[in-house]
């Protein structure tokens, strides 16, 4: 079986994927950290001097990074298997803790806009895949990754209670200045992943939707579970 697990930053993907594919015994791949991957690469090779934007890069005077990142994306792959995967660019092997960077985070959204990234990380997602019973999350999955996926799931939370999550697990005070910057970069991230004009950010048509803003994560996985086991039968 493959479940697909799509969402907005901070809904809990990652953490509801990781756990039903435990509990089914199935392999796990956050494809964010793919797009990650690149990003800090490029970041490492100087490629970026500056914060920009998925308008900025789609520019003239980004043609060569573009490119250069498509090839980075070429030679990028997943080694591991089951819920231990790890990045690896050309021959660079990154850390997850490379890869949750603040540097990361203010400049992914614009490498994850590019087509063609997205075309060549595309072919390393699905082979992952296909390599048995399998849960991906991401913002794509069930809508171009794995359109055909048995399982679709689409969680959604309010922008205000996905701040709230992150600022408590990065050991932030709700109301601190922390707090608020929080909610401001969600939702900036919010209307950039949904007005990219590829593979945007919205639920597939036959995904099923859970807003969790007044659940527990055991709750959501339960869910979850739940609906894989209906189209399981």
């Amino acid at each position: 079986m493959r479940i697909a697990i799509d969402g907005p930053a901070s809904s809990g993907k990652s953490s509801v994927g990781r756990l039903v594919a435990e509990a089914l015994g199935i392999g796990f791949l956050d494809t964010g950290l793919l797009y990650r991957a690149i990003t800090r690469r490029a970041i490492d090779l100087g490629w970026f001097t500056a914060p920009i934007t998925a308008a900025d890069v789609a520019g003239a005077i980004y043609e060569q990074v573009r490119r250069d990142l498509t090839e980075l994306a070429r030679t990028t792959d997943v080694q591991g298997s089951g819920l231990s995967f790890t990045m690896v660019v050309g021959d660079v092997t990154l850390a997850d803790s490379q890869l949750e960077a603040a540097d990361v985070e203010l400049y992914v959204p614009a490498v994850a806009s590019i087509a063609s990234v997205r075309d060549a990380l595309r072919a390393v997602q699905r082979n992952v895949a296909s390599r048995g019973g399998s849960v991906l999350v991401g913002r794509d999955i069930g809508t171009v990754v794995l359109p055909d996926a048995e399982c679709k799931i689409f969680l959604d939370a309010t922008a205000e209670e996905r701040a709230r999550r992150r600022a408590l697990q990065r050991g932030f005070a709700v109301g601190s200045s922390e707090h608020q910057a929080i909610l401001t970069s969600l939702i900036a991230r919010d209307a950039e992943d949904r007005a990219r004009p590829v593979a945007p950010l919205v639920a597939a048509a036959d995904a099923i939707t859970i807003h969790t803003d007044q659940m527990a994560l055991a709750d959501v996985v339960q869910r979850v579970m739940a609906e894989a086991r209906k189209v399981a039968r």
